[in-house]
């Protein structure tokens, strides 16, 4: 692994994690056209470690909120403009992480094998993101706007959530696609989709790092891919959050649709 592929790949993480056209699915592209032909786990693992951070330092006042209103703290409403107006509201938010991290985990045992096969072959992940852009399209015009998170939705969208575990399904397109189409607003349903991933990419790093049964990648690589991959991601999701504002999510469709069509035809073609 060269430095140069290092932060080529820790660009492609911070930028697809979030935006909704499939990290999984362009590391996978990405690993086959720079000609990683056995990406180290323990790189990918730091990687997705790198844009996880990105995620708890942009959303550190909500999670200080939900975390210290376990304990009956009240949020700082007044000082840090704090999305939970009570200590209820933070907990309620929390019980919907819960109860959308479960379907989740049980959906990602089942399709484990599954996924671990689509990694090795670019045709699938070129169909996947086919289907991601169908799903993206699909958000701007299924679905009224205006509805409150509940337990019901929080379990439909972790279900997502675990299907996206295969390569070229983005998990922050179709989560937030899912949430526009049972009707929440796009600020909070990008908040949800990428609090409740905090989970189950934690669960995942701790689960692959015990797989990793050598670290044979240069320090400097992995450290630089890691800073490349938070940097990049940290600006991914605020890009996200605008164009969420701005009701534009689902013009990724297209994107998703160009870069599938093309691989699937050099698939194809090879």
């Amino acid at each position: 692994m060269t430095l140069t592929k290092a932060i080529i790949l820790g660009v492609v993480q911070g930028l697809t994690e979030f935006l909704p056209i499939s990290s999984s699915g362009h590391l996978v592209l990405a690993q086959s056209i720079l000609n990683v032909t056995e990406p180290p786990l323990f790189f990918d693992v730091m990687l997705h470690f790198g844009t996880l951070l990105a995620i708890i330092v942009f959303f550190y006042k909500d999670i200080w909120d939900i975390v210290s209103s376990i304990f009956g703290r009240d949020p700082n409403v007044i000082y840090r403009n704090s999305n939970y107006k009570t200590k209820k509201s933070a907990r309620l938010f929390a019980w919907y992480i819960i109860v959308g991290t479960i379907p989740t985990l049980i959906i990602a045992l089942i399709l484990k094998k599954t996924v671990e096969k689509a990694f090795s072959d670019p045709l699938i992940v070129s169909i996947m993101l086919i289907i991601t852009g169908i799903i993206l399209w699909l958000s701007a015009r299924v679905g009224q706007r205006g509805k409150q998170l509940n337990t019901i939705r929080a379990i439909i969208i972790g279900v997502v959530q675990g299907i996206s575990a295969l390569p070229g399904i983005s998990r922050s397109g179709s989560t937030i696609s899912t949430a526009l189409m049972v009707g929440i607003d796009g600020e909070q349903s990008a908040r949800f989709s990428l609090l409740l991933s905090l989970p189950a990419v934690f669960g995942a790093t701790i689960l692959e790092l015990n797989d990793v049964d050598s670290f044979n990648v240069p320090i400097i690589s992995v450290i630089v891919g890691v800073l490349i991959a938070f940097v990049v991601g940290y600006i991914s999701i605020s890009l996200l959050v605008k164009i969420l504002k701005q009701g534009r999510f689902s013009i990724f469709a297209y994107y998703c649709w160009a870069i599938g069509i093309i691989t699937l035809l050099w698939q194809l073609w090879m």
